[in-house]
């Protein structure tokens, strides 16, 4: 039951946050869309950065799980293209805020957890290099695999037009070719 209210805190950190950005977010605001009192928002969260801490953690781990399904799927190189590449399903608004938020500092209450913090954001961004050194044996290409990939993302998240489909797949096939 703790685990679930949990998850809901945080989704409903997720929600306020793609809705209507971090200048919404309060843990007032969020003990109202997640349907519990702000006590027991704050026996989970005992403030605003642990909330933030949590959700980046969260984040991470799906990052993980993500992965993982991605590798299996299409093996490292092509999972983490067509992982980075935006769909309809994603939430630009939600990552972008939780981004900001974190990186401006304006969530973290000590030094401590703005650490906790970059280190959390640095283990999602950082989930790739393991399985991609393990498929790509040429450093140089790898690297240009995952600047793609990571250009793609960022696009996505500061609202820059898609790459034509046609390009998108020819690109990938380049990268990493179809076996």
């Amino acid at each position: 039951m703790a685990t679930d209210t949990r998850q809901r805190i945080l989704r409903a950190l997720r929600d306020i946050l793609a809705r209507s950005g971090n200048a919404s977010v309060t843990l007032e605001a969020v003990a109202v869309e997640a349907g519990v009192s702000k006590g027991g928002l704050l026996y989970h969260f005992p403030s605003k950065s642990e909330m933030y801490l949590g959700l980046l953690a969260d984040v991470r781990d799906s990052v993980t799980a993500d992965m993982a399904d991605a590798v299996q799927r299409s093996g490292a190189a092509r999972g983490f293209l067509e992982y980075s590449e935006p769909t309809e399903d994603d939430e630009p608004g939600f990552f972008t805020s939780l981004i900001a938020a974190v990186r401006t500092g304006q969530n973290a209450d000590s030094e401590e957890n703005d650490a906790r913090a970059a280190t959390l954001l640095a283990d999602i961004f950082r989930a790739w290099e393991e399985p991609m050194r393990a498929a790509v044996a040429d450093p140089v290409r790898a690297e240009n695999i995952r600047l793609v990939g990571f250009g793609l993302y960022f696009a996505a998240l500061t609202g820059l037009p898609p790459v034509d489909p046609a390009v998108l797949a020819a690109l990938f096939d380049r990268l990493v070719p179809r076996s």
